[in-house]
């Protein structure tokens, strides 16, 4: 009698789970669907914005050049002309050399520079403004910035009108060469460093730089071992931005270095200016290249997608 009636009770709850089951597979499953809509906007801004343009450029470094018109077929000419070409070597190495010298220059002085503000600065008001200064220069004009270079350091520049006036010699040419043209670079775009590194240095713990200190570390040994390991991160995402923007500033060697050590921004746009739309499109792929490579070493030092 008692098997009787508990039995209906256990047939009636034995299709349960595999109802409550099927609901959940269909929750995920309509969540997933929802996932991938949400995705798809950025999808397509990623292709319009970033692969098409990419493909477009690859494309075209395939096309021929006849007289005045540009051909749309396939041929590795233009390809052969820059492999066989040591002036494209030369631009290559010398865009490298450019950009490793301004990034170390850049990320010394970053560091430097966001160590003060983070250690030194203990007024919240105070580093606000100091960054606000850092940062005023890029609400105007990148071309404008460049140009008043000319006045300030030319010969006839400002800084050697008061050198006049003073009585001191003035200053030699400090515009058209290397030199103008890795220092106009830094001071452009050492802020991409000294904010993140700020911001790195400002979210470590203090008790685990005072632990530091307790257990007899001098300064610097705190710094080396403990702040710049946490403030890494902040660093090379700094230098990562910098480096974007290194590889494709041409108006600076043009305007200050006076073109003495052209890079290949400023030979694509030469080319492209002169209707050598395959050979610019061919270096602007050697270009990318470059920076995906640079890319992949900050990678490789430093998990990026723990920072962006």
């Amino acid at each position: 009698m008692q098997s009787a009636m508990t039995s209906p009770s256990i047939v009636s709850a034995r299709p349960v789970e595999p109802l409550e089951g099927e609901i959940e597979r269909w929750v995920q499953l309509r969540r997933n669907r929802t996932s991938w809509l949400l995705l798809i906007p950025a999808l397509l801004v990623m292709l319009v914005a970033a692969i098409a343009p990419l493909v477009t450029i690859l494309w075209v470094s395939f096309w021929s050049v006849e007289g005045l018109n540009l051909v749309r077929t396939f041929d590795v000419g233009t390809w052969e002309q820059v492999a066989q070409d040591p002036t494209f070597y030369r631009l290559a190495w010398s865009t490298l050399r450019t950009v490793i010298i301004v990034l170390f220059l850049v990320g010394t002085l970053g560091l430097i520079a966001g160590y003060f503000l983070a250690r030194f600065v203990t007024n919240r008001k105070l580093q606000a403004l100091l960054l606000m200064l850092a940062i005023l220069p890029f609400w105007t004009s990148y071309l404008i910035r460049i140009i008043t270079w000319q006045p300030l350091f030319g010969n006839s520049g400002v800084i050697n009108f008061f050198l006049e006036k003073l009585g001191l010699p003035k200053m030699e040419l400090f515009l058209f060469n290397d030199r103008a043209m890795i220092f106009a670079m830094t001071t452009l775009y050492v802020v991409f460093v000294i904010g993140p590194v700020f911001w790195a240095l400002s979210r470590i713990d203090p008790e685990v730089i005072a632990a530091s200190r307790s257990l007899g570390a001098s300064a610097w040994t705190t710094f080396r071992t403990v702040e710049l390991p946490l403030a890494r991160g902040g660093l090379i995402v700094g230098l990562f931005f910098a480096s974007i923007f290194l590889f494709g500033d041409y108006a600076t060697g043009r305007l200050i270095g006076g073109g003495t050590n052209p890079m290949l921004s400023d030979a694509i746009s030469q080319y492209a200016g002169s209707g050598q739309w395959p050979v610019a499109a061919a270096l602007a792929v050697v270009l990318f290249v470059l920076a995906m490579i640079m890319l992949a070493i900050f990678m490789r030092i430093y998990d990026l997608r723990t920072e962006l």
